[in-house]
């Protein structure tokens, strides 16, 4: 059926953030054209409004194209099925970012309870594919942003969650987005990275170990200065593994001071 714009709402759960205006502005001028092809997906709610399910990209460049009504398809669904009809038809569209795609899932996860398995199949993917989207979120919100900002791939995020500091990685996103490196240079970049980082600390555990050394020998020389006077001193030193333990012992003199 066709129905009038201002009586659709839409769905603020809709999976689908970012809308780029350069792709609206082709899809205003496609619609102005040829109008909207593919019917956007709505519910009927208690009020007689229509709530949008999918299509909220398609909805907005036929507001710009000055359309007043657009085709639909009523679909009878609850809460869930909402959800997920809104996930599979912007995935099946590529009109989802990874960070989306993500986040997408992970609400089916959390609010419909829904395993990695069922999602997998409900949207036609691997469930590894899943799983790896899932894993994005890993990467904090401003990393996540960032990303978008720059217009890096998935390879590029799934690299940069081998750098475990915060502030190193969102540093390494503005020099990555700022020089336009490809993937296989970002990988490059962060697999030196992570290499002078073991560098620096195999050159941080040689200087314990040193240290380490430097005290058993101050230890050894302070305890030759006392055996040349108590005879009877010893001196043990045994390795306990994360520390080493040494024991001096001193006797106490009996000898009377005249």
């Amino acid at each position: 059926m066709e129905l009038p714009i201002d009586q659709i709402e839409i769905n603020p759960d809709q999976p689908r953030k970012v809308f780029e205006e350069e792709e609206l502005a082709e899809l205003c001028s496609s619609i102005g054209e040829f109008g909207v092809i593919q019917p956007l997906i709505v519910k009927k709610d208690g009020s007689g409004k229509y709530f949008l399910i999918a299509g909220e990209r398609r909805l907005r460049a036929s507001k710009m194209a000055g359309l007043s009504k657009v085709p639909v398809i009523v679909r009878e669904a609850d809460e869930k099925d909402v959800a997920l009809i809104a996930i599979i038809e912007n995935v099946q569209r590529e009109n989802l970012n990874y960070i989306e795609e993500a986040l997408a899932y992970r609400r089916l996860m959390e609010e419909f309870h829904l395993t990695q398995a069922d999602i997998a199949k409900k949207v036609g993917k691997k469930q590894s594919t899943i799983s790896n989207k899932i894993r994005l979120l890993m990467l904090p919100q401003e990393d996540q942003l960032l990303l978008a900002k720059y217009h890096l791939t998935e390879r590029h995020a799934r690299a940069l969650l081998k750098i475990e500091d915060d502030e190193v990685r969102t540093k390494l996103i503005h020099r990555i987005g700022a020089h336009n490196l490809n993937v296989k240079q970002t990988e490059k970049l962060i697999e030196d990275l992570l290499a002078q980082k073991e560098e620096q600390s195999r050159k941080k555990d040689r200087l314990k170990f040193i240290n380490y050394k430097i005290y058993i020998n101050s230890l050894k020389h302070a305890y030759n200065s006392i055996s040349e006077v108590e005879k009877g001193a010893s001196f043990s030193q045994k390795d306990c593994g994360e520390y080493v333990e040494v024991l001096i012992k001193i006797p106490k003199s009996n000898r009377k001071i005249s």
